[in-house]
């Protein structure tokens, strides 16, 4: 399946779980289904959070399309529903993933079926996910040793914890976070582009550009409603010699968390605290 929608995503974690043992506890399914390290919990209640939020997405996307009767598409939205609130993490996994019928997944398949071909997602490819993720993953890693200005140190790790958690949460949110954080950079470095010169000072501001320039590429942005000068064009184009002699237009579908946006309209934290081991040397 493409997960280029919620109902994809949602179906590909529920067949996902119906592989598991049945017999093992729910916090454990969970885990092994989501990517989540063992003893993790607050990371297991916010990814499997995103999951039990998926049946609303379905029914908000299925509910912008005309001509379809709605309440048969979502004939099967009670059902999950009532699965997904009487979800513990303690009780046996079979518990819940039974309650996912022949009938249910039907329906969701008919969700994906008709949202893939009216109201589909850009996707990005895996392989390109998995290089992206190591990519970010060793720059965390050397950012940690790294002497540098802790205003700067702040800024790199916060792009980067947010983008490492986009793509390990990608199979439940698809790209749209992706997407928001590129955006997000773009507001950032608009408000304040003295950033962008300091950190490329730095070999980790160097390496950090080239990270979120592959992070634009993999989510595709393309000609769209916002107008970003030079200097932010050039700084995700690590490569580029001959920046456009012209104000550049980016494309944002959804507006970046810390600038302008209300509350809820990203589902990216606005700003992690440094994690031991990032703080000022």
């Amino acid at each position: 399946m493409s997960e280029n929608n919620p109902a994809s995503r949602l179906l590909n974690i529920i067949q996902e779980g119906q592989k598991q043992k049945k017999d093992q506890q729910a916090a454990s399914a969970w885990a092994a289904i989501l990517d989540v390290p063992i003893g993790d919990k607050s990371l297991l209640m916010s990814r499997v959070g995103h999951v039990m939020a998926l049946p609303a997405a379905i029914k908000s996307e299925v509910g912008q399309l005309e001509n379809i009767n709605h309440q048969l598409h979502l004939k099967w939205l009670s059902s999950v529903e009532t699965s997904f609130s009487v979800l513990s993490l303690q009780i046996q996994w079979k518990q819940f993933i039974e309650r996912f019928n022949a009938e249910t997944i039907f329906g969701l398949e008919v969700c994906d079926d008709l949202l893939s071909r009216n109201r589909p997602e850009k996707v990005a490819e895996p392989e390109s996910l998995k290089s992206l993720l190591e990519e970010v993953n060793a720059l965390l890693d050397r950012l940690k040793e790294a002497e540098l200005p802790l205003d700067l140190r702040e800024f790199i790790f916060e792009h980067l914890y947010l983008v490492k958690n986009a793509i390990e949460e990608y199979k439940i949110l698809g790209i749209r976070p992706l997407e928001a954080e590129v955006e997000r950079l773009i507001g950032a470095t608009a408000r304040n582009p003295d950033i962008c010169t300091r950190t490329r000072e730095t070999d980790v501001g160097k390496r950090f550009w080239g990270v979120m320039g592959n992070l634009a590429i993999v989510t595709t942005i393309v000609v769209g409603q916002l107008q970003i000068g030079n200097e932010v064009f050039d700084a995700l184009s690590p490569e580029s010699e001959n920046p456009p002699e012209a104000q550049t237009i980016v494309n944002l579908s959804m507006p970046p968390s810390d600038c302008g946006a209300e509350d809820g309209d990203s589902p990216l934290v606005s700003k992690p605290a440094l994690l031991p081991g990032y703080g000022k040397k």
